[in-house]
């Protein structure tokens, strides 16, 4: 009898021991199946070929793209301080940590040490490094319009439907203001120009700085020596002279300053002082480190501030 109640009561607690097992196991299967901590993969075609890449990556490091991120609330964990440095993403970045550009190696250390799940490259000579630490998609530079890229890069990160309103939004606030922006411009001419050490740069559409929006989206008319090539034709920059400042000068300009240039050598020239759009307080400076990004917050902010700008010549 004794016996008996001794076999009983161990398997009774083999039961319990059981059924704690069980229960441990079924509760490791639900939360593998939590999509957050998810291994599940699917395949993207990307300017590599197809790549395997997580459903719902949450590591990201990016070494040139952040505003396409930043706009759908999507943070990476490692970004270009290229990128960091744009004013217009400031109070967005928190968190973020500054690639270690001192070498390639240090980039790599530091890539490394973060565990990334998803790394989004533009450098197509560390595409081969990259994929040996973490899944990598390579997008080239001026392959996709801002557009696309934007769309392309939220599609990364299942976020399709949030660029599709950020861009409908954009489109829709930039298409509102073409037939007001068209009157008062009123058939003059628009250009771009950027002050570099002793030179000068001017550039249309294909070369952020908002020429996007001036030409393509509003159909404003640059300089004929613009216009025929760099918006009309696939030129993105050109360097000039100051003896040729007249011939690229727009009756509005807008223009930039290299950080750490003295611009003086044109701004107190008497050909930039002669020409009728810097007499005439039709001259728009702006921050270089922000208009040289195309992303999609810095479209925003560079809309914003060509609509303001122009509507100062607005006649009541």
């Amino acid at each position: 009898m004794t016996h008996t109640l001794k076999q009983t009561s161990w398997m009774a607690k083999a039961a319990v021991l059981f059924t704690g097992l069980a229960m441990a196991l079924f509760l490791i299967g639900c939360q593998s199946s939590d999509p957050s901590t998810s291994s599940e993969t699917r395949t993207v075609e990307t300017d590599k070929g197809e790549v395997e890449i997580p459903v719902n990556p949450e590591k990201i490091v990016s070494d040139y793209y952040l505003g396409e991120f930043l706009a759908v609330d999507v943070k990476p964990v490692i970004a270009s301080p290229y990128a960091l440095n744009n004013p217009y993403l400031e109070g967005m970045t928190e968190g973020i940590e500054p690639m270690n550009i001192t070498s390639a190696e240090t980039s790599l250390e530091q890539i490394t040490a973060a565990k990334p799940d998803l790394i989004v490259t533009i450098t197509e000579a560390d595409y081969d490094k990259y994929s040996k630490i973490a899944p990598t998609v390579y997008i080239q530079d001026g392959k996709r319009s801002d557009e696309e890229t934007f769309h392309y890069i939220a599609d990364l990160v299942g976020k399709s439907k949030e660029a599709d309103e950020y861009i409908a939004a954009f489109n829709e606030k930039v298409e509102s203001k073409k037939d007001e922006i068209q009157s008062i411009v009123n058939g003059r001419t628009v250009s771009i120009l950027e002050m570099w050490p002793q030179e000068i740069y001017t550039m249309g559409s294909h070369f952020a700085r908002g020429g996007s929006i001036l030409y393509d989206m509003w159909d404003l008319k640059a300089p004929e020596a613009i216009q025929s090539t760099m918006v009309d034709g696939d030129e993105t920059y050109k360097v000039i002279s100051l003896e040729a400042l007249p011939e690229y000068a727009g009756d509005f300009i807008l223009y930039g300053v290299l950080d750490g240039t003295d611009p003086a050598f044109v701004t107190s020239s008497n050909m930039w002082n002669a020409l009728p759009a810097v007499n005439e307080g039709r001259t728009l400076p702006y921050e270089q480190v922000a208009f040289m990004h195309r992303d999609p917050i810095t479209l925003n902010k560079q809309a914003d501030m060509f609509i303001e700008f122009f509507e100062n010549f607005k006649e009541n």
